[in-house]
């Protein structure tokens, strides 16, 4: 995937005429750049350009939240955040790992708590370990993070389709005009 530096990070290199706002985890687990489409109709829109599944424009409302709230300003915020949240997921495994039985035929005596906690240990140290975000970290790609871009209103003025209905008056006139043009050009003989 070809990159380029944006927002104090880099992000996915797109063609695209609008501009990137972030990136977002695409469902297919690619790295997706987030954009918003030009034009009044759907500007509080956001849609998604992934390598795997090119664009994705899905506008339900649930699925436009989670954009805007897990899109983050560059992949290295990206994957600073999904860090964050691994370590999260693997903090709640083990504590359900280590909880004590609550039957009371459980009890067990000292050598069998300490094989037990060594056990438990093991699986803990088997599974990769978490790494922490300094908070500093945080604190930086929080102060890095550009506010959203407000849509801009186009001043552009509409051109009548060319199935618009002739007003009468217009025809009429269009008429007598040709009327005149064409006795001219017979006498013109």
């Amino acid at each position: 995937m070809k990159t380029v530096p944006l927002n104090g990070g880099t992000v996915p290199l797109r063609t695209s005429k609008n501009p990137v706002l972030g990136v977002f985890r695409h469902h297919c687990g690619e790295i997706a750049t987030v954009h918003q489409p030009q034009g009044t109709k759907k500007a509080h829109l956001r849609y998604l350009i992934c390598d795997k599944c090119k664009c994705d424009q899905s506008s339900g409302d649930e699925y436009q939240a989670k954009i805007r709230a897990n899109m983050q300003p560059n992949i290295e915020a990206l994957l600073a955040a999904e860090g964050e949240l691994v370590s999260v997921k693997l903090t709640e495994n083990t504590v359900t790992e280590i909880e004590p039985e609550t039957n009371s035929d459980a009890v067990l005596d000292q050598n069998q708590l300490v094989e037990k906690l060594d056990e438990v240990t093991e699986l803990v140290a088997v599974t990769e370990q978490p790494t922490t975000t300094p908070s500093n970290v945080v604190a930086e790609v929080v102060e890095q993070l550009a506010p959203e871009p407000k849509p801009q209103p186009i001043n552009n003025t509409p051109q009548k389709a060319a199935n618009d209905p002739i007003k009468p008056l217009k025809l009429v006139l269009s008429a007598i005009g040709g009327g005149v043009v064409g006795c001219l050009l017979a006498l013109a003989r």
